[in-house]
């Protein structure tokens, strides 16, 4: 741990301010993170959505979460540069309840997981203006705007449960002799392309999916009929769910995706879908790689085309 620590504290990439311009220029450098997607910008973390499920069954909306170490402090007290976790909202009551808060060693979700954090066991009622807060906001609030939707973007405060407490088992990595940054600490895995700086391959071996590819691989799926597809995410807009599939990149591995549109409870979702399984086991590995990465994924029937 001490030696992977001193390596992925070399390697790690921080934004040179948190100002507009230089923040997104890093974001999209060095995370697969959509824009469009963050939720919150506090100075140890930059959080998004990464998959919303609908209010359902008596239970409220869920969203799952995930967030990159903006500074070296960050990994220093946690050993990980990104995290995820799951988000249970209660819009009434304005309460929201975490999942166990997983953590990678590298950024976008890479690496050796553990856990950061357990996961609640009672509703808490988020501080106003916190990444917390926002986040309920985000699953809870058809009108809100993340900071790179607005005219100004503003950076917020964390929040104790958003911030992520240092694991017990693990203590952080010691800094190496002579680095320049001190490792971060809000669970952060290093690129899904490549670290900053050194040169860590990339997945590439399938074209990543494109906005013209996601089209044209619609027209056969539309076709299919049965079957069991994996269903990735569920969002308002279709842009966001073809983002969606863009970013699995080379995890599609040929396979054919889509953008279903769905009408639940008054507000229109668009679920973004990958088929083309031999079988409900290639479906059920397909979406346990995916989890295990911290992505959402689902396994259910397909519709008749």
């Amino acid at each position: 741990m001490a030696v992977s620590g001193a390596v992925a504290q070399e390697q790690a990439s921080f934004p040179p301010s948190l100002d507009r311009g230089p923040l997104l220029s890093w974001l999209q450098r060095e995370t697969d993170i959509l824009p469009e997607r963050v939720v919150a910008v506090t100075p140890q973390s930059i959080t998004s959505v990464v998959s919303t499920f609908p209010a359902g069954g008596g239970q409220g909306p869920r969203v799952v979460i995930r967030a990159e170490a903006l500074a070296p402090e960050t990994y220093a007290r946690t050993g990980s540069l990104s995290w995820h976790v799951s988000l249970n909202a209660d819009c009434p009551g304005h309460r929201v309840r975490l999942g166990e808060t997983t953590g990678y060693p590298q950024r976008n979700l890479l690496g050796e997981r553990r856990i950061l954090r357990e996961a609640d066991t009672e509703w808490r009622v988020p501080e106003a203006g916190t990444a917390l807060d926002f986040a309920w906001r985000a699953a809870c609030d058809a009108g809100f705007q993340g900071p790179f939707q607005t005219r100004s973007m503003k950076v917020v405060q964390a929040d104790g449960a958003m911030a992520t407490a240092a694991p017990a088992s693990a203590p952080a990595p010691a800094p190496a002799a002579g680095a320049a940054e001190p490792p971060k600490a809000s669970a952060r895995p290093a690129p899904a392309k490549a670290d900053p700086k050194p040169a860590v391959p990339k997945p590439a071996a399938t074209p990543p999916v494109t906005a013209q590819s996601v089209t044209a691989q619609s027209a056969t799926a539309a076709k299919r009929t049965g079957g069991p597809v994996a269903q990735i995410g569920s969002v308002t807009s279709d842009a966001d769910a073809r983002g969606l599939l863009r970013a699995l990149g080379s995890r599609i591995g040929g396979r054919a995706t889509w953008v279903e549109k769905a009408e639940v409870g008054g507000r229109t979702w668009f679920r973004a879908v990958v088929g083309g399984f031999g079988d409900s086991a290639d479906a059920n590995r397909f979406c346990a790689e995916l989890k295990a990465a911290g992505r959402a994924c689902l396994v259910r029937a397909g519709k008749s085309g």
